[in-house]
């Protein structure tokens, strides 16, 4: 449960976010902003204006308009319908609801419209070469079925001479523009309980159509998402915790979020609120967060099924490389979201590459150590599990990374050596020998040891070590190898055949003490290399 929370916090906080960073002060404000920018709003305010007389700027065509669209912004639908042209209307329309009839215009303006306020006529007489009548201005056409409906202003008398208004014809037709353009059901029922208000420049309808769209393809998702892992769970397979853990975290999220977007493309809210949450981000961070644990649980799964095949270096080289995959798809999809914004990318990547050399001459160390990773997985001269002199640092590899080699010591510690520095060591490794020496120095006494003693001790010692059944026959060797200072000097040179040390060490053992069975036996001793005080009392 509160996994689920988690992922409502994480969307909830980045519709927040992209509201306070995208908020304007006015919708004029907004749209000339955004088409600064982009070029994608709706409408673009003038930079100069007419000297306008009327206290509601209706001296020009484009004074009406721009009035009009500040008005319904502001949601003053009784000051917007100053600007309809009421008169004359058809038969069960009436002038007491000019409100009601602004508010619907400004529906199918936002809709379906693009204003450019700087292509509309700022001068009381309007465009005088459109092939239209000296009183009528065309400010729109919007798309009906296969029809184009024109939208016009008309002058009409004032007190004080001839305002501009919407004509009573494009008026009449608002009704009829508004059932098949207007908002659908489920919008419309929002639009009808939602007290009306912005917050960051956004209907409150909207965000609250927004937050039900949310709510609800988690509500769908969860339950869905949980059956699937409860499934999982319940099979045989080896990663199931780890496939269970994708389905109910990023594959839930990622479908909860592209659920939302279908229900955005296809309702009834405004280009604003649409701009405002069509930044991709949260679908990227989705894709991101699937695709990084996606490629976990392969890595994983494929390792599992090289070591059960023996091929350990080219599993020890999964993490390595998956992380290195990692971060190339992060920065993919990060480039393909900045392009997706408006950015150039290419622009992005040759930054990138400028900045590479600085980053590259600040970071030589690391690079060293990632050359010395391609070194050590190439030539392979240690495997992970290999137990391996480095130096004066003896130890099994525990992990090869893209920085550092890991190295557990026989003292249990864990040492971890950069790859740049270990390529250049001498590096002895014990676990590749197929075999190891038995190597025993033995000085006899030579006040008891007689020649025919000498030879049977080097003969039974021999026969001893051929009839083990870890002693390799060749080579073996067991000589007289002379006179020493101390002692007469016998040397025992054989090979057992196994690479286990703990094995080794045993049959090691077993051997020494034969050995000073045989010598005890044929009435010599063994002497110490330097001389000790004997007790002959």
């Amino acid at each position: 449960m509160r996994f689920v929370v988690w992922q409502f916090m994480l969307v909830m906080s980045f519709f927040v976010g992209s509201a306070w960073s995208a908020a304007p002060n006015s919708l004029v404000g907004a749209l000339s902003d955004a088409a600064a920018d982009s070029g994608q709003s709706q409408f673009v305010r003038s930079v100069e204006h007419f000297d306008y007389q009327d206290s509601l700027q209706r001296d020009t065509p484009r004074g009406t308009v721009e009035g009009f669209m500040e008005a319904v912004y502001e949601q003053d639908y009784e000051k917007a319908a100053e600007y309809l042209d009421l008169r004359y209307l058809p038969e069960g329309m009436s002038a007491s609801k000019g409100a009601e009839y602004a508010k619907q215009l400004q529906l199918i303006i936002e809709r379906n419209l693009w204003l450019d306020l700087g292509q509309l006529n700022d001068t009381p007489l309007g465009q005088d070469n459109d092939q239209l009548p000296a009183y009528r201005d065309l400010f729109g056409r919007v798309a009906l079925q296969s029809d184009q409906i024109a939208l016009y202003l008309q002058r009409v008398p004032s007190e004080g001479g001839t305002i501009w208004k919407v004509s009573n014809a494009t008026v009449a037709k608002v009704p009829q523009l508004y059932q098949n353009l207007g908002y659908g059901p489920v919008a419309e029922w929002f639009v009808n309980h939602i007290p009306e208000g912005r917050w960051f420049n956004v209907n409150l309808w909207e965000w609250t159509l927004l937050l039900a769209y949310l709510i609800t393809a988690f509500l769908v998702m969860v339950p869905i998402t949980w059956i699937i892992k409860r499934v999982i769970l319940l099979t045989q397979y080896e990663l199931k915790e780890e496939l269970a853990y994708i389905v109910a975290g990023p594959l839930r999220l990622l479908a909860a979020v592209l659920l939302v977007r279908a229900w955005v493309s296809h309702s009834s809210i405004s280009p604003a609120a649409i701009e405002m949450i069509d930044t991709g981000f949260l679908l990227v961070s989705a894709i991101i967060w699937f695709g990084w644990s996606a490629m976990g649980i392969f890595q994983q799964g494929l390792k599992k099924r090289w070591k059960e095949q023996g091929k350990d270096q080219a599993a020890s080289l999964l993490r390595p490389l998956t992380n290195f995959l990692r971060v190339i798809f992060v920065i993919m999809a990060v480039l393909l979201w900045l392009e997706h914004l408006g950015f150039n990318a290419s622009a992005i990547i040759a930054g990138m590459g400028i900045g590479g050399i600085a980053i590259a001459l600040a970071s030589k160390q690391s690079i060293e150590n990632f050359i010395g990773t391609i070194t050590l997985y190439s030539a392979a001269p240690i495997k992970v599990g290999n137990l391996c002199k480095f130096g004066s640092i003896s130890g099994t590899v525990e992990e090869i990374g893209l920085r550092c080699t890991q190295i557990r010591t026989l003292d249990r510690t864990l040492i971890h050596v950069p790859n740049a520095k270990l390529v250049e060591m001498e590096i002895e490794n014990i676990s590749q020998r197929e075999k190891i020496r038995f190597k025993a120095d033995i000085r006899l006494d030579y006040a008891v040891t007689t020649s025919e003693q000498l030879k049977a001790i080097v003969a039974e010692i021999k026969a001893m070590l051929e009839e083990h059944e870890l002693v390799l026959k060749e080579p073996l060797r067991v000589t007289f190898k002379g006179f020493g200072l101390h002692g007469l000097q016998v040397n025992v040179l054989a090979y057992i055949g196994t690479k286990s040390f703990p094995t080794f060490q045993l049959a090691s053992e077993e051997l020494h003490l034969k050995i000073m069975d045989i010598v005890v036996k044929n009435g010599s001793r063994i002497v110490p290399v330097a001389p000790v005080a004997l007790n002959n009392g």
